[in-house]
């Protein structure tokens, strides 16, 4: 049940233009977008807060792979976590990687060293995303008060230490339990850069998570990372389903139906829904936020959307 439903400025736009214009300069609407942590909509809104991917973009790493994220300065080798784990992105391993830690630095840091053994390099032009979670009291509660506590960089193996792009997260922009750590619609070569632009294929991943003493340890299970993943921009949308929209020009309403079906945007606690044009560059025409609900691949979503001048 949606709590917050509006047509944005954008989709006024489109009416207007399209109603009044012999040649209109907007298409209509015709795909939507869904997304996590999506806050009250607001005619300014031009997107979803965070869109989510809804078919699988490309899989970095799945997390299948025991030991892939090699420890060091307080940060132990990883090990297989078969209980704490994301589905989504097509992946059927049910496995991720517990992220170690000794407590002898406060920077814990790990590195895949070679994506493309563990599973795709990174591409630059396109957005990323990766699961960490964090358990409240061992791992969350003890991350440094201020300041970075969560750095990615993303590197090309073999180059100086100080080129990268790097992605960075406070305590505060972070929470306990499941992370869902994104650049969202940033591409990658738009993050900020650590002495320049790395010089070939991001094949190297640098993960650092910094407590505030380091004696601070992990164990098993307490933290953990799952599914690295890239994506175009057509795998945030989806087509209405077929036969949509549907006009009642008596009752001056529009109707449009979307549908998830299993096998899209699974692992995430879905509350935001958006309906997009198909211009050169995408117009949102409305927005909906809605109680979340966690997507898997035992689920289908139904989107109906109906849109009413008074």
């Amino acid at each position: 049940m949606a709590n917050g439903s509006i047509i944005v400025d954008t989709g006024r736009q489109i009416i207007i233009n399209r109603a009044y214009k012999a040649t209109p300069d907007y298409l209509v609407p015709t795909q939507f977008k869904v997304g996590i942590s999506n806050s009250t909509p607001d005619v300014g809104d031009v997107d979803l807060d965070i869109a989510i991917p809804i078919t699988d973009g490309t899989i970095n790493d799945d997390g299948s792979n025991t030991g892939n994220l090699v420890g060091s300065a307080g940060g132990t080798t990883s090990t297989d976590n078969i209980i704490t784990f994301k589905p989504g992105g097509g992946t059927t391993d049910v496995t991720a990687q517990n992220l170690l830690a000794n407590g002898t630095s406060v920077s814990k840091t790990w590195t895949i060293a070679n994506l493309a053994a563990a599973g795709t390099v990174m591409t630059a032009s396109e957005p990323f995303g990766v699961w960490i979670y964090m358990d409240e009291t061992a791992v969350y509660d003890l991350l440094a008060a201020a300041g970075t506590v969560l750095e990615l960089r993303f590197r090309t193996n073999g180059d100086g230490a100080g080129l990268y792009f790097e992605y960075v997260r406070t305590k505060a922009q972070l929470t306990s339990g499941w992370n869902w750590v994104t650049s969202g619609t940033a591409i990658m070569s738009s993050l900020t850069q650590g002495g320049g632009d790395p010089s070939g294929v991001l094949d190297e991943v640098i993960l650092i998570i910094t407590t505030a003493v380091a004696a601070t340890t992990f164990s098993a299970g307490e933290c953990v990372w799952d599914l690295l993943r890239g994506w175009a921009e057509s795998d945030l949308v989806k087509d209405y389903i077929s036969g949509y929209p549907v006009i009642d020009e008596t009752s001056f309403e529009v109707e449009t139906r979307g549908i998830l079906v299993t096998t899209d945007a699974n692992g995430f606690d879905i509350n935001g829904f958006g309906n997009f044009n198909k211009d050169a560059t995408s117009l949102m025409s409305g927005e909906d936020t809605y109680t979340a609900e966690s997507k898997s691949d035992t689920d289908q979503f139904t989107y109906i959307v109906k849109d009413r001048l008074i």
